[in-house]
């Protein structure tokens, strides 16, 4: 069983949004050797093969609160009220509830899950992330350490 699974989120193509990404990125190098690093995109069944067999999972994605960009939120998926009132329409709008419910349906579902929003400011074409998500890489960094230790 892998002790942890951190997944980062977004689309890189689209600035901000890619903050789950270069998060992963960012980190790496800089974790210990026995947490698992993905790349995840966008939320798709895909992921779902990175969640067997792992107690925890972090998920880092980009946000939109309406709050100041570059702020930052830690929580469950529990502390968040799922929006029911329209289901996917596709694969495209899999989102990370169904991803949790899907690895629950599987009994593949990590005992604890994490998740690190970033509220992004810029949703532009470009590769590049804002000056202030580029600036919270390293308190991503802290706060993945934290959950880490427990």
């Amino acid at each position: 069983m892998s002790e942890c699974v951190i997944i980062g989120i977004g689309n890189i193509l689209k600035s901000d949004d890619g903050i789950g990404v270069h998060a992963v990125r960012y980190l790496q190098d800089r974790l210990p050797q026995d947490v698992t690093l993905v790349e995840g995109g966008v939320y798709s069944p895909d992921l779902l093969t990175f969640l067997e067999d792992c107690r925890k999972v972090i998920f880092i994605d980009g946000l939109d609160a309406q709050e100041e960009p570059g702020a930052i939120y830690r929580f469950s998926p529990r502390e968040v009220k799922r929006d029911t009132s329209s289901p996917p329409l596709s694969l495209h709008d899999f989102g990370l509830y169904d991803l949790i419910t899907s690895a629950e349906l599987l009994d593949q579902c990590p005992e604890e899950i994490t998740i690190i929003g970033v509220q992004i400011k810029s949703l532009e074409t470009g590769m590049e992330l804002s000056g202030e998500l580029r600036g919270t890489l390293p308190e991503i960094h802290r706060l993945v350490m934290e959950e880490l230790d427990g």
